[in-house]
């Protein structure tokens, strides 16, 4: 730096040189020795990374949010793979496996076989394959799942909105179900998830059977350790329907109301209590349950009901079935008994709107 020094001096001395030379000429020198100077404190390295933990760079793929574990997911035709090669950026993009699980890779002679291999055994697969024939002497692959067609959980019975969720490896029953918009209002307390190859393969999480029975509640409840229950692509959810019974007419509390499970029984008696007892006015000796019955003229019969003899222990306590409308009449005019009675044979229609009650 020392030796430039007088030539520029005596350049600036010199009133006819141009002041935008000089500084363009000083901007080299200062330019020139930082890069000396940074290159001797920064010594070079040579690449040593492995396939799986290769160092980020503007072309390899960007990692999913919900990443597939390289050593789970097991890829399938018609997955869409990002592959990474490092320092390749021509080799590094998107692949889709091919209907006989390949995939074709320029400089390749042949497929590259990636179907029914998980991500780190396609990983050595490829690198292999471009070592072989000379392709790339120190070969470093990385590898996401971008889209997964296949890989889906199938969610159906008592839940909002019954889909098969895409899934990328092993995900929370929790938040397969979160999925599907919850619960429905007539969903039971059991939860049958029916495993896959994958998921009776490895045990899931109870490697005893292929079909794991939960509770619904827990399964809800973030703080249960069945809420961190995991399923696998593949998998089979089956949420049961406990069904609904009605209380409409003259009780406090009018509206539908979920059994526990499949297997609970209410009577007539216990129906009026969950609603909240009759009124006032109700008729009590005109109570009836209108109940669906293909058989029947216009698809329903009406069963009648003397609560007063009932009560009295003259008559037996009925019991209800899902989807039964036990229905109270008024007892002033016959037109609002007419009244609830087209509300209630609405709801048993199927186009009833009437609020259901979880309990």
């Amino acid at each position: 730096m020392k030796k430039f020094l007088p030539a520029v001096t005596k350049a600036i001395a010199k009133p006819t040189l141009d002041l935008r030379l000089t500084g363009i000429f000083l901007l080299a020198v200062l330019g020139s020795g930082l890069a000396r100077g940074q290159s001797a404190q920064t010594p070079s390295v040579a690449p040593s990374l492995r396939a799986d933990t290769a160092a980020p760079s503007s072309n390899q793929p960007e990692r999913l949010a919900e990443r597939a574990n390289p050593d789970e997911y097991v890829i399938s035709p018609e997955d869409v793979l990002s592959v990474y090669v490092y320092d390749v950026p021509e080799l590094s993009r998107d692949y889709t496996v091919s209907t006989r699980g390949t995939i074709t890779v320029p400089l390749l002679s042949k497929p590259v076989q990636a179907a029914g291999l998980s991500l780190n055994q396609f990983c050595r697969n490829l690198e292999e394959s471009f070592r072989q024939p000379g392709v790339l002497t120190h070969p470093q692959v990385s590898v996401d799942v971008k889209q997964s067609r296949r890989s889906v959980v199938t969610v159906e019975g008592a839940v909002k909105t019954p889909q098969a969720v895409a899934v990328i490896g092993r995900t929370r029953l929790l938040s397969i179900l979160d999925q599907c918009g919850g619960l429905a209002d007539d969903a039971g307390t059991a939860i049958k998830i029916t495993q896959g190859e994958r998921g009776a393969a490895t045990g899931g999480n109870t490697a005893a059977s292929s079909v794991v029975l939960l509770d619904a509640k827990k399964v809800m409840d973030t703080d249960d350790p069945a809420s961190r229950f995991e399923v696998w692509p593949g998998d089979r959810v089956t949420v049961d329907h406990a069904g609904v019974f009605y209380v409409l007419g003259e009780v406090n509390r009018p509206g539908g109301y979920n059994l526990k499970t499949a297997q609970e029984q209410v009577s007539v008696l216990q129906a009026l209590a969950i609603a909240g007892d009759v009124t006032s006015v109700a008729k009590r000796d005109k109570t009836k349950i209108i109940r669906k019955d293909p058989k029947a003229p216009d698809g329903r019969v009406e069963v009648a009901v003397n609560l007063k003899d009932i009560i009295a222990g003259r008559s037996p306590d009925q019991v209800l079935q899902t989807n039964d409308i036990l229905f109270v009449p008024a007892s002033g005019p016959r037109k609002v008994g007419r009244t609830f009675a087209t509300s209630a044979t609405t709801i048993i229609g199927g186009a009833g709107t009437a609020v259901v009650y979880r309990r």
